[in-house]
């Protein structure tokens, strides 16, 4: 999709974020179809393999029959991180700059008070706002404000410990923000001037976006991420699509084999890190692993 007349110019960058809702989408894979997925091997009780939206949309919280069954029978829940005080405070601290260094010391001046502006909104007062990183404000400005905080994957998170099911996370806080947080500056100020351009398309697309997740059609969703990376710097899209998606997949793949030779787990991660062929449902079943639509 090319920007139309008075766009930026590129306003792909903005949408890394955007599209983080949901992970990633590798090129369009012949079964992309389906949210839950039933893991199993040879002596275990099966797991379930749940791809989520990070959304408090009620349409998006409100799980399926079929998801909530597998939830009700698995023993425990793992999620991409356990979503704690410790992973909060990780992400808040992580997203300040160290003394001698704030946001105006690395912004344009125009873009400076552009943000200032923005942030406003959000009630972030400019000498707090002084020592945010571009990337904890372009990640605040990209998704929908929150009303609850229920999103989904601390929904789940919440029903696991009501219902006392152990919790587990694949990565730690400080490896997911280390993907940003090791982001060039250059392309920090670049992701935050086309949020900044942009911010008021985001909530549209993201309903566009919620639509097709609920369809459970990854084949859609393909063609959807396509439509809205089409003026992403390609360099810039490589290396985001190598830290954030690949070598993440590697890693939470590798993780699961304890948890799915133990059995009867809920695995709920980004369900763009579903598909693919270095997407977690290939690697397992590299790994041996019979993975079967469930829903």
């Amino acid at each position: 999709m090319k920007a139309t007349t008075g766009a930026a110019p590129v306003r792909g960058a903005a949408l890394l974020w955007l599209l983080l809702a949901l992970a990633w989408l590798s090129p369009v894979w012949a079964e992309a179809q389906g949210r839950l997925w039933r893991i199993s091997a040879e002596g275990v009780e099966p797991s379930y393999l749940f791809g989520t939206m990070h959304s408090e949309h009620p349409e998006v919280i409100r799980l399926p029959a079929a998801v909530e069954h597998a939830f009700a029978r698995s023993e425990q829940l793992v999620l991409e991180m356990v979503l704690d005080e410790t992973a909060i405070l990780t992400t808040v601290q992580a997203g300040l700059f160290e003394p001698g260094r704030d946001l105006k010391s690395v912004l344009p001046p125009n873009l400076y008070r552009e943000t200032v502006e923005a942030m406003a909104d959000y009630g972030i007062p400019e000498p707090v706002l002084r020592r945010y990183k571009p990337w904890m404000i372009f990640s605040t400005l990209m998704l929908p404000r929150s009303r609850s905080g229920l999103f989904l994957d601390m929904r789940l998170y919440q029903q696991a410990l009501a219902a006392d099911k152990p919790v587990a996370g694949l990565e730690t806080a400080a490896e997911q923000i280390g993907v940003f947080d090791s982001m060039p500056m250059a392309d920090q100020v670049s992701i935050l001037r086309d949020t900044l351009d942009n911010r008021d398309r985001f909530e549209a697309w993201f309903e566009d976006m919620r639509r097709v997740y609920l369809s459970g059609d990854l084949e859609a969703l393909a063609a959807f991420s396509d439509r809205m990376m089409g003026d992403i710097d390609p360099a810039l899209v490589e290396r985001f699509n190598r830290r954030f998606v690949t070598e993440r997949n590697h890693r939470m793949a590798a993780r699961l084999q304890p948890v799915l030779r133990q059995g009867g787990a809920f695995i709920a991660v980004g369900a763009l890190h579903l598909p693919g062929e270095e997407g977690i449902i290939a690697l397992l079943r590299e790994a041996g692993y019979e993975v079967e639509r469930e829903e």
